[in-house]
This record gives C-alpha cells, sequence and structure tokens, in this order.
C-alpha cells in the first residue's frame, strides 16, 4: 500500500453464497471482508485449488488407514491379548486354589505333628512304666526264687520224714511269703 490509494473492488454472488459466507465468518469471529482475504492469502499460499477434493480425499484416506490400524489392534487384542489374559486368570485361580488347600496341608500336617508328639510322649511314659514294671518283676521273680530256696532248704533241713502238720506249715509259709511279694 505504499501511499497509493486502495481501489476496491466487488465480486458479485448469489444470496444463499452470502448466507455460507455470513455464517462462516460468524463461526470464525471474523468480518465478511477479512475472511474472504483470509481464504484468498490462504489459497494462494498454499497453492491449493479450491476445487480439488483431493485435499479432503487425503484425510479421508488418512482416516481409513488409522481405522484399519485401530481395526488391526483390536483384532490382536482379541486374539492374543484377551485369550492371555484369560488364561492368566484361570492360572491366577489355580494358583489360589493351590496356595489354599497347602495351607489346609500345612494346618493338617502340624496338628498331625502335634498329635505325633504327644503320642510320643505318651509312648515314652509307658515305657518308663514298662521299664519300672520289667524291674519290679524281675525283684519279683528274684524273691520268688529267694522263697523258692529258703522253702527247698527248710524242707530239706526237716528232712523227708516230715509230719502233714508240719508240710502243711510249711506250705502256709510260703503261700504267705508269696502273697507278701
Amino acid at each position: 500500500m505504499d501511499g497509493k490509494i486502495e481501489k476496491n473492488r466487488s465480486v458479485k454472488f448469489s444470496l444463499q453464497v452470502d448466507k455460507k459466507l455470513d455464517n462462516l465468518a460468524r463461526k470464525l469471529g471474523r468480518t465478511k471482508r477479512t475472511a474472504v482475504i483470509q481464504m484468498i492469502d490462504y489459497f494462494y499460499n498454499t497453492k491449493k485449488d479450491p476445487m480439488d477434493i483431493n485435499d479432503h480425499a487425503l484425510r479421508n484416506q488418512l482416516s481409513q488407514g488409522i481405522n484399519r490400524i485401530l481395526s488391526f489392534i483390536k483384532q490382536q487384542e482379541k486374539d492374543l491379548l484377551l485369550p492371555s489374559f484369560n488364561l492368566s486368570s484361570e492360572v491366577l485361580k489355580l494358583l489360589q486354589v493351590q496356595f489354599s488347600e497347602s495351607i489346609q496341608h500345612k494346618q493338617a500336617i502340624h496338628a498331625l505333628t502335634i498329635l505325633v508328639k504327644d503320642m510320643n510322649r505318651t509312648l515314652d511314659s509307658l515305657n518308663r512304666q514298662l521299664d519300672s514294671e520289667k524291674i519290679k518283676k524281675s525283684v519279683l521273680i528274684a524273691n520268688a526264687i529267694k522263697l523258692v530256696d529258703n522253702f527247698l532248704k527248710d524242707r530239706d533241713a526237716i528232712g523227708w520224714s516230715m509230719s502233714s502238720a508240719k508240710k502243711e506249715e510249711l506250705y502256709k509259709k510260703l503261700i504267705s511269703d508269696l502273697h507278701k511279694l
């Protein structure tokens, strides 16, 4: 504009086009004149032809490509990820079941261990009692042997020709001594 006076030019278009331009300018927040000037600058600078719908076709093609990629990803998810996830879920459930079973087995083993310890204590006590009874039995046998020996010595001292009263007395003494054991 170097000091030159700008001459305005006019372009005539239909009322429908004017309504579209008015709506577009309102959406953009500009005047109709500014919107037209900016559109002309855009097409001039980008060297795009407004009649060329390839830009729109390119967008559609890119959109379709993205949709194909998304479909591929969703299909891969269905084919690979979901079965893997389901398998992982099943494995996790099995592990939980085995873990709970192992806890139950551990508790059962613990209870059995306590029972075995109690049984061992009882067996030890019974073994001690048995040993004590064996000692008592051997003492009893030794005492019985002494009694029989004493009986035999007393009988021999009396002789074979003893009276029945003396034999009965000796027999009663042996029985009495055996009862004392």
